[in-house]
This record gives C-alpha cells, sequence and structure tokens, in this order.
C-alpha cells in the first residue's frame, strides 16, 4: 500500500485507474518472482531489461519496484536493466518465494478493493482509508466525507471534519488510530433534506481482520490473531460505549433512521464481498473460525455482529425461531445478558446425546440396531420423522429408486462392454456388479481370464518362443519386437519384419534389429548386413566386422582374432598389423607406439588369457630393446640389459661370452685389445679366417641392424630390402637407412610405394658398377685391393652366406653361384661387394667417375638448381658435379675396416 500515493481530490475513476495500475505492476513482480522459483527457469533469468515501454510504465512507475527486483537478487546495475552478479550461479530460492509471496498478498488485497469499487461505483465514490481521498472543496462546517454536519475536527488530518458516523470508521484504521479530535459546538439548526441525502454516501472499511485492531470501549489496540480485547476482555465486534442509538420519538430519529439504513447497506455489501472473495470469519461467542459463506455461525448457529454493533441486513439473519417483545417507544435499549459459549455448547452436546440414546432405545424393542439408526439419522436429521418409522417406511422407496439407477446404469455399462467385444450379457451384469456399476472396473474384470494364458508363459520357465516374421498375425509380431528390443517406433518394427522376409538372407534377428536402430533407409540397413570379410570371403553385418585404427579394412571377428592369435604364438610383435593391407608402417616409431597402445585395447576381449599374456610380454622385451645397455647375444636369440661397462659379457641364457662393441663372439687374443686390433690380428694369424679368405672377411663385415644392433653373419650382396629377424625392422642392408611402404616424411617426396632413400655411395647403386670401374676408383685413391683368392678358398661356386626370400619366408643359406677369375674366388655380385665395401670404407666419393647423364640423375636425385646458362656441356656438367660433390654421402653407410 506504500508503493503508490494517490493525491487527495480525486473521484473513484482515477482512483480505479490508479490501482488497476499497480496492480499490473504487481502481476509482472510476481512473474519475475515465480519464474525465479519454477525448477524449469527462462532462458533469459538472469536479467531483467527496464528500457521497453511496458515496465517503465508498470513496474518503474511504482515506488519501491525496484528495491522488489533487489530483493530478488537483481543487485547488479547494467545499462540497460537489472542483472544478478557474475558470482551468483542460483537464486536464492528461499528468499525469493518469501518476496513473491508478500507481492502476491499485496496484489490480492489491491484486486478485492478494485472488485469493490467496481460493485459500489453507483453509491460509493471515495475509498476510504485504503487511498487517502476526500470530496471536493467541503464547507467547513461539513463532514469531508459525506457532506453532512460535522461533530469532529481532526488536527493530525490537516483539521479535517467529520460527523461522528465518519469519524468511527475513517479513524479505525489503525494508521490513524492514535488521533486526537476536537469536538465542534453544534448548532440547533437542523439538517436539510440535501444534506441527509449526502449522508448516503459512505466509506469503506476494508477488512479489519488483516491488520491489529482497537477496541470500540477502551481504545486498546490488539493483536490480529485476538478475539477479546486485553483489556476489557470485550469481543473484537463490540459496541462502541460511546454511541448511543436514538428511539424513533426523538428529534433526530429521522436522521437516525437513515444512518441506520446507510450502515446497514455497507455491512450488507462487505458481507457479500467477504464470502465472494473466500474471506473466512470467527464467531465473537464461540470464537469458532468459519470458512462458508454464511450468516451464522456452523458451530453455535448465532449470527455474525460487524464491528460496530449493528446486526446484519434482514436479508442474510437466519429467522428467527421466537419472537421478541417489540420494543416500548421512549425507552433506551437494554443490553443483552452474557451467555457463556461454552455452557451453552455442553447444554446442546448433552440435548443432542439424550436424544440420540432415546432413539437407540427405541429402536432395540422394535428391532433396529443403532447403526441403522444412525444412518436414518443422518438421510432425515432435518425433519421430525422418527428414524424407526423414516427405516419402515422411506426406505423401501429409498432402496427401489437406488436398484432402477443401478439397473439403467447397468444397462448402459452392458451396452459399453458388448461394444468391446464381450458378448455374454450375463458375465457383463456380474463384472459390473462386482465393480459397483464402474465399467472401467468391470473392463478390467473381464480382461483378466484373457490375459492367463499370457501370464503363465511369463512365469513359466520354458523359453519365449521365436518371432516368426511369416506369421499371419503381424500385429502380434510388432508388439513382441517393441517389448523385447526397444526400437524406436512401430514402423521400425514393420521394416524389421520386412528385412527378414528378404531372399537368401543370411543375417540374424538380432542384427536386422541393430541395424534398424541405427538407420530408416532400407538400402542403407541391407549394405550394413551385407559387408564381405577379405579374409575367409564371408558375408557378414557391419556389427560383427573388426577394423583396426591404422587403416579403413574390416575383416570378421573369427579372422581378427585367428591372425592376431598366430601373430602373437608365432610371428613378431611388429608383424602384429593389419591382416589385409599389413598396415602400420612399423618403420615409423611413433605412429608403432599409438597403433600398439590401442592394439591393447582391442586384443583384450578377443584372444584367450595365455595369448593375452604373451602379447603383453612381447610388448614389453619391444619396450626394452629402445633401452641403450639392452644387447642381443650373438650365440643365441636371448636378449638381455647389461650394466657393466667391460667389453666381455656373458649372455645369462646360454653362458656364452662375446664382445659387447663388436658383437664377436670372446676370444682370449681380444683381451686388451680393440675391436680394430682384433680384427687385423685374426687376419694376420688366424688359420681359420685365412682359410676363409674373402668370404670370412663378407661375414664379419656383414649386416648390423641399425634399430636394435642385432648381428646378422650376411654379406649385402643379396636383396638390399633386408628386415631384421629380431625388431622387424626393414632397411638397406647398403646405408642402413630404412625402407618405406607408404609415402614418408621427407619432405618433397611423392613416392607412395615400398622405397627408401639412398645415398650415391650405397651399394643399391655402385652394385650396378662393372668391377674394372669400382677398381679404377680405388686405385684413383690408392686403395689396395685382392683380385687372386687362396689356394684353400678357390672354389667353383661361391660360399658366401646371404638371407633369401623364400617362400614368404627369410632363410639363410650359401650364394652358390659361380666364381669367375679375377675376383678373388667370389661370384660377381659378391666381389662388387667387397669392392664396394673397400670404398666405403675409406670414405670414397664415386661423382668424379659419373658421365654427364649419371650426374643429372644424381642431381636430380637430390634436388641440386640443374638450371643452364649460357656455358657450354663442359662447363655446365663442371658445375654440376661441383654442387653435387657439396651434397654430403651417406651418413648411415657402415665404413667398418
Amino acid at each position: 500500500q506504500d508503493s503508490i500515493q494517490l493525491p487527495q481530490q480525486k473521484p473513484i475513476c482515477i482512483v480505479l485507474e490508479s490501482l488497476n495500475r499497480l496492480v499490473k505492476a504487481l502481476s509482472i513482480l510476481e512473474k519475475y518472482g515465480c519464474n525465479l522459483a519454477s525448477p524449469t527457469r527462462p532462458k533469459y533469468w538472469r536479467s531483467v531489461k527496464h528500457n521497453n515501454p511496458v515496465f517503465r510504465t508498470t513496474v518503474d512507475a511504482v515506488k519501491g519496484g525496484r528495491t522488489v527486483l533487489y530483493l530478488y537478487g537483481y543487485t547488479n546495475q547494467q545499462i540497460d536493466g537489472l542483472s544478478f552478479p557474475d558470482e551468483v550461479t542460483e537464486p536464492d530460492i528461499e528468499k525469493v518465494a518469501a518476496v513473491t509471496l508478500e507481492v502476491m498478498i499485496l496484489r490480492t488485497e489491491v484486486d478485492m478493493i478494485i472488485k469493490v469499487c467496481n460493485r459500489l461505483s453507483d453509491s460509493c465514490k471515495y475509498l476510504s482509508p485504503c487511498v487517502e481521498i476526500t470530496h471536493c472543496s467541503p464547507l467547513a462546517t461539513q463532514c469531508n466525507l459525506c457532506g453532512g454536519p460535522s461533530s469532529l475536527v481532526c488536527p493530525s488530518c490537516d483539521s479535517q471534519s467529520f460527523c461522528d458516523a465518519c469519524d468511527d470508521l475513517f479513524h479505525r484504521h489503525p494508521a490513524r488510530a492514535t488521533h486526537k479530535r476536537d469536538k465542534i459546538q453544534k448548532s440547533k439548526q437542523g439538517m436539510s433534506n440535501i444534506d441527509k441525502h449526502k449522508c448516503a454516501a459512505f466509506v469503506w472499511s476494508f477488512s479489519p481482520s488483516l491488520a491489529p485492531w482497537e477496541c470500540a470501549h477502551c481504545t486498546t489496540v490488539n493483536e490480529m490473531r485476538a478475539v477479546l480485547c486485553t483489556t476489557c476482555e470485550r469481543p473484537r465486534l463490540a459496541t462502541a460505549a460511546s454511541i448511543v442509538q436514538e428511539t424513533p420519538a426523538s428529534p433526530n430519529a429521522g436522521e437516525n433512521k437513515m444512518h441506520k439504513r446507510i450502515f446497514d447497506g455497507c455491512l450488507h455489501l462487505n458481507w457479500a464481498f467477504t464470502n465472494a472473495t473466500g474471506f473466512v470469519w470467527t464467531c465473537q461467542f464461540c470464537t469458532y473460525v468459519n470458512t462458508k459463506p454464511t450468516a451464522v455461525c456452523e458451530m453455535c448457529n448465532l449470527s455474525c455482529k460487524d464491528s460496530a454493533g449493528v446486526s446484519l441486513p434482514q436479508s442474510l439473519q437466519q429467522t428467527p425461531t421466537t419472537t421478541k417483545d417489540p420494543q416500548q417507544p421512549g425507552m433506551k435499549p437494554q443490553p443483552k445478558p452474557r451467555v457463556n459459549p461454552e455452557l451453552k455448547r455442553q447444554k446442546l452436546m448433552k440435548e443432542e446425546g439424550l436424544s440420540l440414546i432415546n432413539h437407540i432405545r427405541e429402536a432395540e424393542k422394535r428391532g433396529v440396531s443403532p447403526e441403522e439408526v444412525y444412518a436414518a439419522l443422518c438421510m432425515c436429521g432435518g425433519s421430525n420423522v422418527n428414524p424407526c418409522d423414516w427405516l419402515m417406511s422411506e426406505l423401501p422407496h429409498l432402496l427401489d429408486e437406488i436398484c432402477s439407477e443401478q439397473i439403467s446404469t447397468t444397462g448402459e455399462g452392458v451396452k459399453e462392454l458388448h461394444s468391446l467385444g464381450f458378448r455374454d450379457v450375463a458375465q457383463c451384469e456380474e463384472a459390473l456388479r462386482q465393480s459397483g456399476g464402474e465399467v472401467k472396473g468391470a473392463l478390467s474384470l473381464l480382461q483378466r481370464p484373457l490375459l492367463e494364458p499370457f501370464h503363465q508363459r511369463i512365469w513359466a520357465n520354458q523359453p519365449e518362443p521365436p518371432i516368426d516374421p511369416k506369421h499371419p498375425d503381424k500385429q502380434r509380431m510388432c508388439r513382441r519386437l517393441l517389448a523385447l528390443y526397444d526400437l524406436p517406433s512401430w514402423g521400425r518394427c514393420e521394416l524389421v519384419l520386412s528385412l527378414l522376409q528378404d531372399p537368401g538372407i543370411t543375417y540374424t534377428l538380432e542384427d536386422v534389429v541393430q541395424a534398424v536402430k541405427e538407420s530408416h533407409d532400407k538400402d542403407f540397413i541391407r549394405r550394413l548386413l551385407n559387408n564381405e570379410c577379405p579374409c575367409c570371403l564371408s558375408i557378414f553385418p557391419r556389427s560383427k566386422m573388426q577394423s583396426l585404427t591404422s587403416c579403413q579394412c574390416s575383416v570378421c571377428h573369427e579372422c581378427f582374432g585367428q591372425h592376431f592369435t598366430v601373430a602373437v604364438r608365432d610371428k613378431h610383435i611388429r608383424d602384429m598389423v593389419c591382416p589385409v593391407c599389413s598396415e602400420p608402417d612399423i618403420n615409423d616409431q611413433e605412429q608403432l607406439d599409438s597403433y600398439f597402445s590401442t592394439l591393447d585395447i582391442q586384443l583384450r576381449d578377443c584372444l584367450e588369457h595365455d595369448v593375452y599374456d604373451l602379447f603383453h610380454k612381447k610388448l614389453t622385451e619391444h619396450a626394452l630393446m629402445k633401452d641403450p645397455k639392452f644387447l642381443w647375444c650373438c650365440h643365441c636369440t636371448s636378449g638381455f640389459i647389461n650394466d657393466g661397462d667391460h667389453l666381455k659379457v656373458t649372455c645369462p641364457s646360454c653362458r656364452k661370452s662375446f664382445c659387447a662393441q663388436c658383437k664377436k663372439p670372446w676370444e682370449p687374443q681380444h683381451q686388451d685389445l680393440s675391436c680394430e686390433q682384433f680384427q687385423q690380428w685374426k687376419r694376420e694369424n688366424d688359420p681359420e679366417y685365412q682359410r676363409q679368405g674373402l668370404a670370412g672377411y663378407l661375414r664379419d663385415n656383414g649386416i648390423t641392424c641399425p634399430h636394435c644392433r642385432f648381428q646378422y653373419a650376411l654379406t649385402k650382396g643379396g636383396c638390399m630390402h633386408f628386415t631384421c629377424s629380431q625388431c622387424r625392422y626393414q632397411f638397406c642392408s647398403g646405408c642402413n637407412n630404412p625402407y618405406h611402404k607408404t609415402a614418408c616424411k621427407t619432405p618433397q617426396c611423392n613416392y607412395t610405394g615400398l622405397h627408401a632413400h639412398h645415398p650415391r655411395d650405397c651399394l643399391f647403386y655402385l652394385r650396378d658398377w662393372e668391377p674394372a670401374r669400382l677398381q679404377a676408383l680405388l686405385q684413383k685413391s690408392g686403395v689396395e685391393f685382392n683380385t687372386d683368392p687362396s689356394n684353400e678358398t678357390q672354389t667353383a661356386n661361391c660360399g658366401v652366406m646371404e638371407q633369401k626370400d623364400e617362400g614368404g619366408l627369410q632363410i639363410d643359406s650359401p650364394c652358390g653361384l659361380e666364381t669367375r677369375p679375377g675376383q678373388a674366388g667370389l661370384c660377381e655380385k659378391h666381389y662388387r661387394e667387397y669392392l664396394v665395401s673397400l670404398i666405403n670404407a675409406h670414405s670414397l666419393d664415386p661423382a668424379p667417375l659419373y658421365d654427364a647423364q649419371e650426374v643429372t640423375r644424381a642431381c636430380e636425385r637430390y634436388q641440386v638448381d640443374t638450371q643452364r646458362g649460357d656455358e657450354d656441356d663442359n662447363a655446365y656438367y663442371t658445375k654440376l658435379l661441383k654442387k653435387l660433390m657439396e651434397v654430403p654421402l651417406g651418413e648411415k653407410v657402415p665404413r667398418n675396416k
């Protein structure tokens, strides 16, 4: 009520307009509070915009409107409105609910004021005290409210004048209860008829039960809940002592009668408004809180009195049961004797109890039970009929009416059940009788026997019958699919049945259901269900195919498990690649580590426990090989960690010793000698080594894996694409550069097949030179070489050991090619290898022996600038050769002497 202050001297139309704006503002504030307290708040609940015209004319126009928003939590001032602070994630629900409740109560009170004003617009033009409004330009000797003669003046109300009735109503408000009024000396001249008619304009007093009230006798301000005054113990609605009603014979009898009619009209409207708005009222006699719109108390049946002591209008009063003596004219009314409501209540209970006992005793004599008596009293308690007589005379007729009504209801229920498929009329009537005439309950009783076979099948231990896609009852199959497989719709169930009816299908019901859950496109589902395994060439659904993360190939679960079981048991850890495309590239260490981390998860479910443990063991060994202290035994295939710094190491598996640096079997002569000095000693003093000749030389300078440092007593004259049997690393045996199966990481390399990047001094290129050309390169640099073998080593076939690919397996065997004179007892291939090993050992550059075409190709291979100027051919090739020789030789080429 403090949110808006209406100016005085305003007619009721302006008051209603202001109150309507106030209600609209309160409604908007209430909506804000309800949105904040709701579990599903709006999307933009954190801010309130006040730049729109509706907000400015409603909430912003009300004094305190923004304060309510501040109480809600909108404390952060923005350019265009208010918002919650950034650190607040949720509103304070308890505080918001409390403020919203206050706003709702205030809106309800203003709504009631507006309803009363609309109802009384014809006779009531001004409201008080909810809004402080008075008549326009009142005379000094007239009441400021009704225009009649004034008797009191209130200095606290700007010296406004009031008559006795208006003063009693106007200053009853708690805000003006403490005002002191001064009496005005009245003139003996009576009121004119015009003045009397002006008194018909009354002042509406809002429900006093919503605020503290002032006792009419002792002026004590009591609490809202109090019914009796705490000082004089008089009721809240007692008559004021100062008001004395005049008799009709007095001189002012007509004026007093008019005032009484006015107040009766006020009370009549006040009572109707209270009942229409649902207000409760407390009886002043028995203190019972009445909730129904009645004129008498529900407990004590006494009429309610207003706060001024005037009785309710005759239309709302209960018809009196006894007639009162008419009041003698000229006599003052005598106060009624006080009645103790508790004694009256006890007396009434006693009378009703004795009456019930008498009825029960009479009924026992006539063979009627007390329960029947009580039932009869409930039915005919408002009349003077004896309950026993009612049971004998009226009850049979009542039962006949109930039976006839039941029969008509049963007939309608039988028709409804008959339309639902139940043809047995007797069965339908019995079901309706058991359900009390309710069709829903009767339908449940009739359906229960029909569901019994279904219940028996559910609770039985027998397996569910399979779903037959060709079953004539298609709806039944669809319902079973919905119940068993949780399909999203009825249409998906029909799609499953149609796919199962395709000719020559190889997929199961579960496969179809899984595919239908992923898509509703029939052609796409068929593609999902028909996938050929590239290993076994069988057809499987996509859900039963397994894919690796390194490629796009898919194989069935059985082939996937068998492939990796064999790879784990019989092959190296690096052989565990895709069975279709052999991806990923095992030479790419970063890609291989990522591949094994995801492969471990896939193999966990498809391999047996012992095979999976073996896979982890090999994976551990693969990780140990990266340790620089890890050594392979040259006598066996075991590996171990060597923590010592001595050249002589002993294998813990075979207990044989070898050199940790040159990986040769340990001999006593190696003690205190370097590996190069020991090899030189063997060539000069070891008869067995001398007997083997250059074949032993090539064996001792065999192939060493650049990845795991495992040494092979093999020559490089075989296939240059070498695969280590220990770590499965693939490299060139002439330059130790890796072989790539797909595109490599070398800049500007567009080759996607199997390839390696060989330097120009690699055996890969030099093995195509004739021995005489290689000998010329050595002679140019002053390097000696052998051409004649020793007498012990001259054989018809070359006996150098090399790795051969036979049937997909890497096998070590002698070369077996025919030897030629002048090649030191070796075949031409291995003699070239011998000469190239000398070239590599002395780091000789073969570029000076290139012809013009070889220079051009080498420059293109090394991406050397081949742009030609105005020079002649000799100068041009000389320039290219100079640029080519600036490119360094192979860094990984073995150069053992």
